[in-house]
């Protein structure tokens, strides 16, 4: 399912090679890609708290991903690719409000650790689709190499065919526009916004990240792709471990100590990447950077969540939407700020990491009469 959005990161950079384009114009695929996603977490959310059969619209977002994303390798234009991109990525999107608000439906008590394996499983798609790109692009153009990175999304899809009648329907009744406004309204407090702050400059700090680390290593650096993907794999690999862990630590000690220094070491980690050349400590900072930032989405989402105690899928549609909707924005200026020094990319991402880290200090991460609803075998 994530395998051609994980492709995407050393594919991006591949395009830019191939059409000759600026780090910006770089970086504004990632942005129009993630924006995509933005738009597609919300009315995901709101329809799997209205309607039980999310088994079905699950199916759906799959098939979603697979047309989209082929019909983006044949792109010929750059604003073609950017636009196709962006409605592949908000079918991509449209699947996780769905599958992790079922996932903390069912454990109340360890919302965080559920959303942390759910990113593991991303992770571990990302890990694995940019490796292998890493390796392909040595020998075959980005489309084929594209491609090539659906087909895991096209198994799933088929796979969903049949298996979409387990998935278990909604637990809660249908949502009003009551209910709506209701979560609404938890948004609009100080600390709603707040935490609305935290989750775009986190997502700026990633995307940052994410879609200049790659084109640093290989234009500022000059290593090979292969090797650009190993590293890459590397910090997905580093999160997708941490992501679980990191998610029940902060279930058992609190949210707000493990937001707090994630942030401030990630950003410590992408100072060190820009300031290095050497190899081991270009990587040791990205790695670094990327475990602690990956494996603090999911306690900062379950921090979220508890903010308005009921409603997760909406809740989580609505945090997805803004946090990767506004975020989607660090592709873009972390690009436009390495135009003349990739350094200097890097920078802007460790900046909006250590915002971060100021937005969740002056947090509270107080839970809001969070409804106990037990799975049917009590998980």
């Amino acid at each position: 399912m994530d395998t051609p959005g994980g492709a995407l990161w050393l594919i991006a950079p591949a395009v830019g090679i191939a059409w000759d384009l600026s780090p910006a114009e770089i970086g504004f695929l990632i942005t129009a890609h993630n924006f995509g996603a933005g738009l597609g977490y919300l009315p995901s959310g709101i329809l799997a708290d209205r309607f039980s059969r999310r088994g079905l619209m699950m199916t759906g977002t799959v098939w979603w991903v697979v047309v989209g994303y082929a019909v983006a390798s044949m792109a010929t234009g750059y604003w073609t690719l950017a636009f196709l991109l962006a409605v592949a990525a908000a079918g991509d999107a449209a699947w996780h409000p769905m599958a992790t608000g079922t996932m903390v439906q069912h454990m109340p008590k360890r919302r965080a650790l559920a959303l942390g394996v759910h990113l593991t499983g991303g992770m571990m798609a990302e890990v694995v689709g940019p490796l292998g790109v890493g390796i392909l692009l040595a020998y075959y153009e980005w489309q084929v190499v594209f491609r090539l990175a659906i087909i895991p999304a096209v198994l799933m899809a088929v796979a969903l065919l049949y298996f979409h009648r387990f998935i278990l329907p909604s637990a809660e009744p249908k949502m009003t526009k009551a209910d709506f406004g209701d979560v609404l309204r938890v948004w609009k407090t100080p600390a709603g916004l707040a935490m609305f702050g935290l989750g775009v400059s986190y997502s700026m700090a990633f995307v940052g990240l994410m879609a200049m680390s790659p084109l640093f290593f290989q234009n500022y650096h000059g290593y090979s792709t292969a090797w650009t993907g190993a590293a890459f794999a590397a910090m997905l690999l580093g999160g997708g471990i941490a992501a679980p862990l990191m998610g029940q630590l902060s279930d058992r000690w609190g949210r707000k100590q493990v937001v707090v220094l994630s942030a401030f070491v990630g950003a410590a980690g992408i100072l060190l990447t820009a300031v290095s050349s050497h190899p081991v400590l270009l990587v040791l900072g990205v790695v670094v950077a990327g475990t602690v930032l990956a494996g603090m989405r999911p306690v900062y989402l379950a921090g979220a969540v508890e903010m308005v105690g009921r409603r997760e899928s909406t809740a989580l549609g609505l945090i997805y939407g803004v946090m990767d909707g506004l975020g989607a924005l660090g592709g873009l200026l972390a690009g436009l700020a390495g135009t003349n020094d990739l350094r200097y990319a890097l920078v802007f991402a460790a900046g909006a990491s250590a915002v971060c880290g100021a937005f969740a200090l002056a947090h509270p991460f107080e839970v809001r009469d969070v409804e106990v609803r037990l799975a049917p075998d009590g998980a």
